[in-house]
Parts: C-alpha cells; structure tokens; sequence
C-alpha cells in the first residue's frame, strides 16, 4: 500500500514538473509559456525517491548473543602419602607393638 501511495505521488510531482502553462494571446492564437518553476517539484521528487528507497532497504536486526560461562574443572590433588612396611616390635616385659614410617610426596 505504501509503495502505491508512493509511486502515485510520484507521478503527480513528475507531471506538475512538465506542466506548460498555455495562454490565449489576444489575437486568438495559443502560446504556451513556459515557467521556470522546475525546482519545487525536483526537490519533492527527490524527497519521494529518498522514502522509496529507504523502504525498499532491509532492516536490520542485532540479536544478543547467549553468554556461556564454562568453568574449568577444579582438579584436586592429594597428597601421596607414602608408608614404610610394618615393624613389631617386642619390649623386654614381653609386650608387642607394631610401627611404621610414613611421610607425604
């Protein structure tokens, strides 16, 4: 519906541009006069062909991108404890104990 509206305005604006003014001369003979008033409708036309041609262009859509946060795995090391082999130990009243040695890497 627009671009009729348009294309309409258009050509009343083109043809009021080639309009001759036509006067009866005294002496009975036609004589066409032509004005010079060119620029009124060259600037409309130029204003009509600017909105056609803003119309006809696409429009542009941004959309915002999704933010995605991916966290790094936290991996945790433990400590390797290393342990010695198990020792019994027997006192001279005659009790028993067991030790061993361990240390951390």
């Amino acid at each position: 519906m627009k671009k009729l509206v348009l294309i309409i305005t258009m050509l009343v604006v083109a043809t009021a541009a080639n309009a001759q003014w036509h006067h009866r001369h005294p002496e009975g003979r036609t004589v066409i006069v032509e004005r010079n008033d060119w620029i009124g409708p060259l600037i409309l036309g130029g204003i009509a062909g600017a909105v056609i041609a803003n119309a006809n262009q696409p429009q542009t859509v941004v959309q915002q991108q999704p933010v995605i946060v991916q966290q790094q795995p936290v991996i945790v090391q433990q400590p390797r404890v290393i342990c010695s082999d198990w020792k019994e130990i027997q006192t001279p009243d005659g009790q028993i104990y067991r030790e061993r040695n361990c240390f951390q890497r």
